[in-house]
């Protein structure tokens, strides 16, 4: 459960760097690769973070549900879409911070079933960031490219670090 705006966006912010080292990892001329037809492509699935955010973030503020899209207008290469996805936080963040601690608490629509509190679909903004991070790992492993650590460390590093 969160208790605090503030420390929600913040944890977030954490979240969302570790995505972009990730997404920074992206070769420039793969932006249009995906596994097969028909899958978003890597440009795609940096456009639909940043869209997927200010949809979640609107919800969270009493808003309807609304999802832009992922098309490329304005975002086609890397570092484009990169300051796409960035802009679109700062945008989210900023709304986040005329929320208060106790909105937290109030219910907010939910496209099926019951509403729920702001904070449940803060969370699940964090949980489909880290779904769609994971999936750019894949993608960049399928690519041949060595994905990040998210923390540094290899497993091996681990137990190499721990065992002596």
């Amino acid at each position: 459960m969160i208790h605090s705006v503030q420390h929600f966006v913040s944890y977030f912010a954490g979240v969302r760097r570790r995505t972009l080292n990730y997404v920074r990892a992206i070769p420039a001329d793969q932006m249009d690769w995906s596994p097969k037809p028909g899958e978003l492509t890597c440009g795609d699935l940096i456009r639909h973070l940043a869209a997927a955010e200010r949809m979640f973030t609107t919800v969270a503020l009493g808003g309807a549900w609304h999802y832009r899209g992922h098309d490329s207008v304005g975002a086609r290469t890397l570092e484009e879409t990169i300051a796409h996805l960035e802009s679109a936080h700062a945008e989210a963040t900023a709304a986040l911070a005329k929320m208060s601690d106790a909105d937290l608490e109030e219910p907010r629509p939910s496209l099926q079933g019951p509403p729920a509190k702001a904070w449940r679909w803060l969370m699940a903004m964090t949980e489909h960031e880290v779904h769609h991070r994971s999936q750019i790992a894949t993608y960049l492993a399928l690519m041949g490219v060595e994905p990040p650590q998210i923390y540094g460390l290899k497993i091996e590093d681990i137990i190499a670090l721990t065992t002596t």
